[in-house]
């Protein structure tokens, strides 16, 4: 079974007026950790619509969809005014690969690509046999919500 997600991963219950503001759904993890699904789409879009043209500091080695796009901090400043992880998984099989940034007052931590390091930096701590990503409940989230399909149409739309 896949593994195909992009999300933001805010610590602290997001604020709802924002998240139906910006029409995300975040999901309860542990750890009280909340996952916000998104697509490269979702933020493509926003985006565009808001005339934004900064560019999210991201590493260059990661994929192509990874969302690097400047509303990520919009969209995050918006939920929490916590530290922040944006994450991406691209499992099939048991193969692939993952990403993942931490943000804390609009700027990049370094030194973090990876998931449990990511998880780790938000205060994360494993639980027995368990690493981060599991201690969460990542797992059982493996696809993003139908809803955010529409975001590809809608980039085209705009020829973005």
């Amino acid at each position: 079974m896949g593994h195909s997600i992009t999300a933001l991963i805010v610590t602290g219950e997001p604020d709802r007026a924002a998240a139906a503001e910006w029409g995300v759904e975040p999901v309860p993890l542990g750890e009280g950790r909340w996952l916000v699904p998104i697509t490269h789409y979702f933020t493509a879009y926003r985006q565009a619509r808001l005339g934004e043209t900064e560019a999210l500091d991201v590493p260059a080695s990661f994929p192509a969809v990874f969302p690097r796009e400047g509303v990520v901090l919009r969209l995050a400043a918006a939920l929490t005014a916590n530290p922040f992880a944006l994450v991406m998984t691209d499992y099939s099989g048991g193969t692939g690969d993952q990403w993942a940034c931490v943000f804390a007052d609009g700027r990049r931590v370094d030194g973090i690509e990876r998931i449990n390091a990511a998880l780790r930096e938000l205060g994360v701590e494993r639980r027995g046999e368990l690493d981060e990503f599991d201690t969460v409940g990542l797992g059982a989230h493996r696809h993003p919500p139908d809803g955010l399909d529409r975001y590809e149409a809608l980039c085209d739309e705009l020829g973005v």
